[in-house]
């Protein structure tokens, strides 16, 4: 699917950065306000460098966020993406070079990449040096079809090359005219953590697991399981309804393998000891346009669900952020949040946060009462619904609970998937 001129559409959804007039501090570089990060494959890094940008006009945040999504595709080369959205900006600097500005900055960005990945103590990323949208052109044109460009790259075009570049890539050669190299210095992180909980005596107050599992088509349109999201959907399904206990099905008519026909199907168990699940599962093209009824369904059950997950493409960011503006949410109900598809660590925002903090006065950070689970890279489309139901088992071990680390580890790794918003957890087995 082409998502055109995408690049400006998620750039302006980005928030913006903070920006000064003084040389960074200490305190200046933690303005960009780090979750906690819990993983079993990968680990938070601090990258700190020294940046620049050309425009010819416009706003120079706006066109540095667009060059920062050129790191995007850099580091998933090497196994790991930036949280975009803390991304902190100090000490911005513009000057008149003929008819374009040169903008410098000084920048700090948390990366998750995979803890097999070797990253010594720096780091060059090697970003455009001009980054309006006529720049943008210039350099796709030119490198877009080169070596410089991901082998498996599809419908590529301006708007979207920041995600298929691969400057390291063997064969790529750059021209120096063409690209800043800025080296940064690289840090672990203090916000790695790994002996935090989920909080089961809040996801299990009431005795009922609620989970909602949302999974997005491979295609639009697809009506048959030869779609890899369609079949996930029935997977699902077909698993748990097989798995859990006295599972009473909604609709009844439910095929064994519920598809296009079947697009919401709640199953409810009584487990031997007493607790509930309820499972309410999805199936949607996409989230950004799963229709009227789906969005009055999911605003219906999102108060209550102790986990939401979503399965299916980021869409390049604009899924993870769709579904992050909806939703129906009650003060001081904890949930998982679980946003399972590409690279969705640099496409997460601040919206479900800033929510929970207007309905939770005494929780600011907006993390007191939820945890979201994100990818650092493309996750395989055949794991989607088997960690989704490797996190309601984890979940359902309210005997013998399991901590974030362990939880993690029971997933496919292939999306390097790790945890935020834990660093207030205080349930201990």
């Amino acid at each position: 699917m082409r998502f055109r001129h995408a690049l400006l559409s998620l750039a302006a959804a980005l928030p913006m950065f903070a920006y000064g007039c003084a040389a960074p501090t200490e305190d200046d570089a933690a303005e960009g306000g780090e979750d906690a990060y819990t993983s079993a494959s990968a680990r938070l890094l601090d990258f700190e460098f020294e940046g620049e940008v050309t425009m010819a006009g416009g706003d120079p945040q706006q066109t540095i966020k667009d060059q920062m999504l050129f790191t995007i595709g850099q580091l998933n080369g090497k196994t790991g993406v930036g949280r975009l959205d803390k991304l902190a900006i100090t000490n911005l600097r513009s000057e008149r070079l003929g008819d374009l500005t040169r903008v410098r900055y000084h920048a700090k960005l948390p990366v998750s990449i995979a803890k097999s990945a070797k990253v010594a103590r720096s780091y060059t990323l090697i970003l455009p040096k001009r980054a309006d949208y006529a720049g943008q052109e210039a350099f796709f044109t030119k490198y877009g079809a080169t070596t410089c460009t991901d082998a498996f790259a599809h419908d590529n075009e301006t708007g979207i090359y920041w995600y298929y570049y691969r400057p390291e890539q063997a064969g790529c050669a750059l021209a120096g005219d063409d690209v800043i190299k800025a080296k940064a210095t690289v840090r672990v992180s203090p916000e790695n953590t790994k002996n935090t909980y989920p909080e089961y005596d809040k996801v299990w107050s009431d005795n009922v697991l609620n989970v909602v599992s949302i999974f997005g088509k491979f295609e639009d349109g697809a009506t048959t399981t030869a779609d890899v999201g369609v079949k996930s959907h029935g997977d699902f399904v077909n698993t748990m309804r097989h798995e859990l206990p006295n599972v009473q099905v909604t609709p009844a008519s439910t095929p064994e393998f519920p598809g296009v026909a079947n697009a919401d199907v709640t199953l409810e168990s009584t487990l031997p000891n007493g607790k509930k699940i309820k499972i309410t599962s999805f199936l949607v093209d996409n989230v950004r346009e799963g229709g009227a009824a789906f969005e009055r369904r999911y605003n219906e059950l999102s108060g209550d669900a102790d986990v939401i997950v979503y399965n299916g493409h980021a869409g390049l960011g604009q899924n993870v952020r769709a579904l992050a503006k909806m939703g129906t949410f009650k003060p001081g109900k904890y949930q998982i949040v679980y946003m399972n598809g590409c690279d969705t660590f640099a496409y997460v925002d601040g919206t479900l946060a800033e929510t929970r903090a207007r309905l939770n006065p005494t929780d600011p950070t907006g993390t007191k009462f939820m945890e979201i689970l994100t990818n650092s890279m493309p996750p395989n489309w055949e794991s989607l619904p088997n960690n989704t139901m490797s996190l309601i088992r984890d979940l359902s071990k309210t005997d013998a609970p399991v901590k974030y680390t362990d939880i993690l580890a029971h997933f496919d790794q292939s999306g390097f998937v790790a945890v935020t918003g834990d660093e207030d957890n205080k349930f201990k087995p």
